[in-house]
């Protein structure tokens, strides 16, 4: 994204912002108002009486004023928070003089107080967001670290803003922190919507500030955060390593004739634009995820329909290499066989006829994999197997090049999904010899049968993900019990939800009695959900007149025709002969769903007064509309309550419910810990895409418990990603999260991946810090 789209991008959140605090504010000051009318209702005391009189008064009388000093101050202070944005223009103590030292006095001390709490107060009621923005700030600035301070949009602003401009308007000393106590208190439920309002600003250009995983606490794993590992052995061997290929980069870069772009050879869909300074600069560029280059108002650009297939001289020479390796045996841990690194084949190549871009592309591919070579995290065994992808993943990046830069490339994700599901693999192990030969096929393939057509990853990584299906329920009973249980519960949420809806569709134009209909819309989805199940467990047909789905479908128009008015004795004794059947099943309904004895009885109390009106003629209104049982049939006969049939349109992951979790887990004898508490308040789309994207089957974590970690493996995602089921491993049990509750125990940090990041990501973090180096190397 071009400089210039970038500020048009933040002086679109600019106005946004301003409009949006504005119109918050004036939405404050009337709940403000209303809420010290109902408190002077209870006012107990004249005291209180005439301080809460005052803020109306200033409110009613001075709202206007105090408006547009809030909406001023605010603009102020906004338009100094875009300038300064990751630009230290604030005095370091270090600068300072004593001359321009001073005592503080109380009134600022109390400023810093009440409009610190009153942002703490913001912060804690929009915490993603804000933590959205903060991300999405400091991408946009080419910085790793996101800084709240460094946020315009910041709730500090705010609060001061509000702080200051009742201390400018408001008269009365006494009244004002009264004053400022219940606009606050107005405005903080409307700050969701400012926030939302922001964020779609940048969301709508591909800015969405990602949720991102946990740093690992595992101490091996913390030098891809940007470091080598622990020690001058360490980090002395990771820059020798990276060294030639980066110093390659910078002479290559720094002889290209002036007016000559860098990315000039590149495929279509590559980076393009200025030559960028610095080999950290390029790298940066380099892969820097495609999405976030569109500009506002325009479309991503489309994928291509068919491969791109250049036969140039280095696509032929990576082919030759790719046929003698496909020649070779795969590397068995006995021979210790490993493959010879990319940046020795590429020593051998002649690189003459290639493009600037190609040539660096191929010394990037081959420092990625010298990274990810020596990953201690993967097992060498199939390490070794993984670095047999090294010429095709290199011939890939020079035909398509936006591998590099797209999270979503079928040959960067099916490398990233073989190493994820060989972390922590003992390779000695029957699970580990499984997976190395799977490795070794899907290799062998690759490299028999890649010419140009990249489509070959997309196929492999297919498999692998069939695979994998299998492989992490290989031999688990339990787990695989588990795995229908929760297949089995999504379906029954789902199936629960979508009847209560069809349920609230037919009864809402009849115009039933509330007392019934507010009970059938609660209670009867339940019933005809359990009795779906029991037809799927006796086997018996959704459509025959043994299920009991039907039986308990048709109750309902009986039901509520059995509390209209009758018109004429043939519908009373109609009524009369209909009733003992009606009642028994009406319990009966109500036994397969264990409602509660209280509420049972006070339902049946309920429906007996109501028929005893009918059957007395009490008539409840003088134009009472009736509906024959024909009538009420019709509608009723369009619900279809099938277990084979359940089907989920929606956007979102269905809401799991506890209660038949629970229920479905103890009917099947499944035991898992469960975590379904968490509310879906802290989620968005962003986050959901996030666990849809990472927590793939097959990735394994730690569980935190007081600061001791439990491993465990992802073994299964419900269809519609409502559930994830997780297996601990030394039989330490199977524990159950819904897609809420586990997005929290990521943010509180009870759950943590043992790869904060896949693979390739994590190499490219290595190979920016090399970057980094090098830069500093050259000051």
């Amino acid at each position: 994204m071009a400089e210039t789209e970038y500020k048009r991008l933040l002086q679109s959140a600019q106005d946004r912002a301003q409009i949006g605090f504005l119109a918050a504010a004036q939405r404050a000051m009337q709940d403000a108002d209303k809420n010290i009318v109902e408190t002077l209702a209870k006012a107990r005391s004249g005291l209180d009486h005439s301080a809460l009189t005052g803020v109306r008064h200033f409110i009613r009388q001075d709202g206007n004023v105090f408006l547009r000093c809030i909406d001023t101050r605010f603009r102020a202070s906004l338009e100094r928070a875009m300038q300064t944005m990751f630009v230290d223009l604030r005095p370091g103590m270090r600068k300072l003089t004593a001359d321009e030292l001073s005592l503080i006095d109380d009134e600022a001390v109390n400023h810093q107080i009440e409009v610190g709490r009153l942002a703490e107060r913001m912060r804690d009621a929009n915490e993603e967001s804000i933590g959205r923005l903060n991300v999405i700030i400091a991408q946009i600035h080419g910085h790793h670290e996101a800084k709240e301070r460094e946020n315009p949009f910041r709730p500090y602003l705010l609060a001061r803003a509000l702080y200051e401009a009742i201390k400018e308007t408001a008269a009365d000393e006494a009244n004002s922190r009264m004053l400022f106590d219940h606009i606050a208190n107005a405005l903080v439920p409307h700050l969701p919507g400012y926030y939302q309002s922001i964020r779609d600003v940048f969301e709508a250009s591909g800015l969405r500030g990602k949720f991102t995983m946990q740093r690992s606490r595992h101490a091996h794993t913390q030098r891809y955060f940007g470091a080598p590992g622990a020690g001058n052995d360490a980090a002395a061997q990771f820059s020798a390593k990276l060294m030639p290929g980066l110093q390659r980069i910078l002479e290559a870069m720094q002889n290209i004739p002036a007016g000559m772009n860098a990315y000039a050879g590149a495929a279509p869909g590559a980076v393009s634009g200025e030559n960028p300074a610095t080999v950290q600069d390029f790298l940066r560029k380099m892969f820097v995820p495609s999405r976030s280059f569109f500009p506002p108002g325009s479309e991503p650009p489309r994928a291509r329909s068919e491969p791109v297939a250049p036969v140039n001289s280095l696509v032929r020479q990576l082919s030759d290499y790719q046929s003698a390796a496909a020649r070779e045996e795969a590397p068995t841990p006995q021979a210790n066989a490993t493959p010879p690194r990319l940046a020795q084949v590429c020593e051998r190549m002649d690189l003459q006829k290639a493009s600037v871009m190609e040539r660096m592309t191929v010394d990037v591919v081959a420092m990625l994999f010298d990274i990810i070579l020596d990953d201690e995290q993967i097992p060498a065994e199939l390490r070794r197997h993984i670095g047999r992808l090294q010429i095709p993943i290199l011939k890939a990046a020079v035909i398509e090049p936006e591998l590099m830069h797209d999270e979503t490339h079928p040959a960067r994700l099916l490398l990233n999904r073989m190493s994820s599901a060989a972390v922590s693999v003992d390779p000695a192990s029957p699970d580990g010899a499984r997976l190395a030969a799977e490795f070794d096929r899907i290799v062998s393939r690759i490299l028999a049968e890649f010419d140009a057509d990249v489509s070959i990853f997309a196929d492999t990584l297919q498999q692998f993900e069939s695979f994998l299906v299998d492989f992490v329920r290989h031999d688990d009973s339990r787990a695989t019990q588990a795995i229908e249980a929760v297949e089995a519960a999504e379906k029954f949420s789902i199936l629960l939800s979508n009847t209560m809806d069809a349920l609230c569709e037919v009864l809402l134009p009849l115009n039933a009695d509330k007392r019934i209909s507010d009970f059938v819309i609660r209670v009867w989805p339940h019933v005809l959900v359990h009795a779906a199940w029991k037809d799927v467990e006796s086997r018996t047909s959704a459509d025959g007149p043994e299920s009991l789905a039907q039986q308990y479908r048709n109750v309902l128009p009986e039901l509520l025709w059995s509390i209209q008015e009758k018109q004429n004795p043939a519908d009373r004794a109609a009524l009369m002969r209909m009733l003992p059947g009606l009642v028994k099943r009406f319990r009966d309904a109500l036994n397969l769903i264990q409602l509660p004895d209280d509420e049972a009885k006070e339902m049946l109390d309920t429906l007996i007064e109501l028929h005893t009106q009918v059957l007395r003629g009490v008539a409840k209104t003088k134009d009472a509309e009736t509906v024959s049982l024909d009538e009420l049939r019709q509608p009723f006969a369009r619900l279809v309550v099938s277990w084979e049939r359940v089907t989920w349109s929606l956007a979102d992951p269905p809401q799991p419910r506890a209660s038949v979790i629970e229920d479905v887990f103890g009917k099947r004898g499944v035991v898992a810990r469960q975590h379904l508490d968490a509310g879906i308040g802290g989620t968005s789309a962003a986050d959901r895409d996030f666990l849809a994207q990472t927590y793939l089957l097959g990735t394994r974590v730690q569980f935190m418990h007081d600061g001791a970690g439990t491993p465990g493996q992802l073994v299964w995602i419900s269809t519609h990603r409502s559930l994830y089921l997780f297996r601990q491993e030394n039989d330490a049990g199977l524990v159950l999260f819904s897609f809420a509750s586990l997005l929290d125990a990521l943010r509180e940090e009870m759950v943590l991946p043992l790869e904060y990041a896949p693979v390739f990501e994590r190499a490219v973090e290595s190979l920016l810090f090399g970057a980094g180096k090098l830069q500093d190397m050259s000051v």
